[in-house]
C-alpha cells in the first residue's frame, strides 16, 4: 500500500501507576512499521512517574493527556473522542505491540472493510523473555467468519472450553466505534468483554492477522480472583456479564448459547458465593432459566475437587476459604 493511501490508525493508551512499564508499551508505538499513526496517552490520576515518562515521547504524533482519576474506561472514551482515524487500536500501558501488529492488521481491514481484526497474543509474567514465546492455545481457535454471532457463543463457551480475546489484539473501525457508542463508564471488571462484544456485533465479520502481534503482560501478585472480594466489583462483573447476554440473545437462542450464558453466570454464582447472597440468587436464576447444567470450573486442589463432585459446588467453595484462612493464619 502506498504510504499516501495508507489511512490513519489512532491508538488510545489509558494509563494509571504504569511507571514501571509505559516505556516499554511507548516503545512498541513509536516503533510502529506502519507510519500513519497518532497517539494519545491518557492518564487517569497517576500519582507515580507514568506522566513524566511518557511525557519523553510527546511529539506531533503522540500526545498526553492528564485526567483526575475518573477509571479506565473514562480515559478510554477522552481518547476515542479526540482520535481522527480510520481504525482504532486500544492499548494497556503495561501491554506490548509487536513492530508490524498494526500494519498486518490494516493490510487485512483495508481487504474486508467492516470487518474486525483480531492478532495472536502471548500472555506472560513481567520479566519473562516474551519474544521467544509461543502465543497461548486460545489463539488456535480464532479463524475468519462472518457469522458474529457464532464467534461470540463460541468465544464464550457454548461449544466447549472458554476463551477470551484480550483489549489490546483487536483492531477496530473508527466507524464501528462511533456506532455502537462509548465503552461503559459504570464497568469496574470486564470493561472490555462488554465493549467488545457490542463492536462484534455490529460488524461484518472477524479477520485473523499472522504472527504474533501482541504481548499480554502480567504482573505477581496482580490475582484478578482476589477483586471478587469486593461487592462492588461483583455487581459490575454481572453487570457486564448481564449486559454481553442481553446483546446475544437479541440474535440467538440457540442451545450453544444457553449453555455458555449458563457457565459464565455460574462461574459468577461462584465467585460471590457465600459473602453476596443474593447476587448468587440472581446468577443461579439466569443458570435456571437456560435450562442447561454447566460444567464447573476447577476450584482447588485433589481434595476440594472431591469435595465438589461429592457434595456440590458450595461445599466446595466453603473449603477452599477454609484452606486459604488457615494458611493466611499460618503465614
Amino acid at each position: 500500500m502506498p504510504k499516501s493511501e495508507r489511512p490513519l490508525v489512532s491508538i488510545v493508551i489509558p494509563s494509571y501507576r504504569a511507571e514501571m512499564f509505559i516505556a516499554e508499551t511507548l516503545n512498541s508505538v513509536v516503533n510502529q512499521s506502519y507510519p500513519s499513526w497518532e497517539a494519545f496517552v491518557v492518564d487517569d490520576g497517576s500519582n507515580d512517574n507514568t506522566v513524566a515518562i511518557a511525557k519523553t515521547y510527546e511529539s506531533e504524533k503522540l500526545r498526553v493527556i492528564v485526567q483526575e482519576n475518573q477509571g479506565a474506561c473514562v480515559a478510554r472514551n477522552k481518547g476515542l473522542a479526540l482520535s481522527f482515524g480510520k481504525y482504532v487500536q486500544f492499548l494497556d500501558a503495561d501491554d506490548v505491540l509487536s513492530h508490524d501488529k498494526i500494519e498486518q492488521q490494516v493490510e487485512v481491514l483495508e481487504k474486508h472493510p467492516g470487518c474486525l481484526a483480531i492478532s495472536p497474543t502471548v500472555h506472560f509474567m513481567d520479566g519473562e523473555d516474551y519474544i521467544t514465546m509461543a502465543p497461548r492455545e486460545e489463539s488456535a481457535w480464532i479463524f475468519d467468519t462472518d457469522d458474529v454471532v457464532d464467534f461470540l457463543v463460541r468465544l464464550y463457551g457454548g461449544y466447549g472450553p472458554r476463551w477470551m480475546v484480550q483489549t489490546s489484539a483487536w483492531l477496530t473501525p473508527k466507524a464501528i466505534c462511533d456506532q455502537i457508542g462509548p465503552w461503559d463508564e459504570r464497568l469496574l471488571i470486564n470493561q472490555d468483554g462488554e465493549y467488545f462484544a457490542r463492536a462484534v456485533l455490529a460488524a461484518k465479520g472477524i479477520r485473523t492477522s499472522g504472527g504474533t502481534n501482541y504481548y499480554r503482560r502480567f504482573v505477581s501478585g496482580g490475582n484478578i480472583s482476589a477483586k471478587y472480594n469486593k461487592r462492588e466489583n461483583l455487581e459490575s462483573a454481572l453487570l457486564s456479564l448481564s449486559s454481553i447476554d442481553k446483546y446475544i440473545a437479541e440474535h440467538t437462542q440457540s442451545v450453544a448459547y444457553q449453555r455458555a450464558m449458563a457457565t459464565l453466570f455460574r462461574e459468577m454464582a461462584i465467585n460471590a458465593y457465600p459473602m453476596f447472597g443474593d447476587l448468587v440468587a440472581q446468577c443461579e436464576q439466569r443458570v435456571r432459566q437456560s435450562g442447561q447444567k454447566p460444567d464447573l470450573p476447577v476450584m482447588g486442589g485433589r481434595i476440594v475437587e472431591n469435595i465438589k463432585k461429592t457434595l456440590g459446588w458450595k461445599a466446595a467453595k466453603q473449603i477452599r476459604l477454609l484452606v486459604h484462612k488457615l494458611r493466611n493464619d499460618r503465614a
